[in-house]
């Protein structure tokens, strides 16, 4: 990457990361293009250069969220911890992304963009399944999961699954809530899932 990449990739990303902290902090409604600029330190013209408007920049805000979340979830599972154990701090880690990204921007009307929504089910897809599948095939080998259980059948386990969690009545739910869902989704595939886990412990370490 030559100098003139470089600094553009830095303004991007200082643009971003600006618009992460703005948005989570205030929504996007109350949030406007110029607050945005002053936090980056850049103007309003390199702003719209790089992205538009503010709703391209509130994709692109989610889009490097989520990202982030997957190469957590990738080193999650690159661990050498019990499989019950890495579920555990999948779920933390999750809860965890949805505290980076606020209250205020999870109850936003980000949420009724259908090209947003698009974007989190093209990347949970292009993504999430193929670490969710390499995880199911580790809980196998393990014996957590049953390894009679056909993997088209998981997937579609998962898929069904999927709108729940996709869904912006579910992103605005408490924690208590994504908790119990979780829990239930799991106990469905996970043997004895119960007996592994304590969901006080890994409520309050939240």
């Amino acid at each position: 990457m030559n100098g003139y990449k470089r600094r553009t990739q830095k303004k991007r990303d200082a643009i971003v990361k600006a618009a992460q902290e703005l948005f989570s902090e205030k929504g996007i409604a109350a949030v406007s293009v110029t607050d945005i600029a002053a936090k980056a330190n850049v103007s309003r013209v390199t702003l719209f250069k790089y992205f538009g408007d503010k709703e391209a920049l509130a994709k692109e805000a989610m889009f490097s969220w989520i990202e982030l979340l997957m190469k957590e979830y990738e080193t999650i599972l690159s661990s050498t911890k019990p499989f019950h154990k890495k579920l555990l701090e999948l779920l933390n880690t999750r809860l965890a992304g949805r505290e980076r990204i606020g209250e205020r921007f999870i109850h936003s009307t980000a949420w009724d963009d259908p090209e947003l929504l698009r974007l989190i089910k093209e990347m949970t897809a292009t993504y999430a399944l193929p670490i969710i599948m390499k995880f199911m095939e580790e809980g196998k080998r393990s014996g957590d999961i049953d390894s009679s259980l056909d993997n088209e059948a998981i997937l579609a386990y998962f898929s069904a699954f999927g709108p729940i969690v996709r869904s912006p009545e579910y992103i605005k739910k408490g924690k208590e809530f994504q908790i119990s869902m979780f829990n239930l989704f799991m106990g469905g595939l996970v043997k004895n899932w119960y007996q592994k886990t304590d969901t006080a412990h890994h409520t309050s370490n939240t």
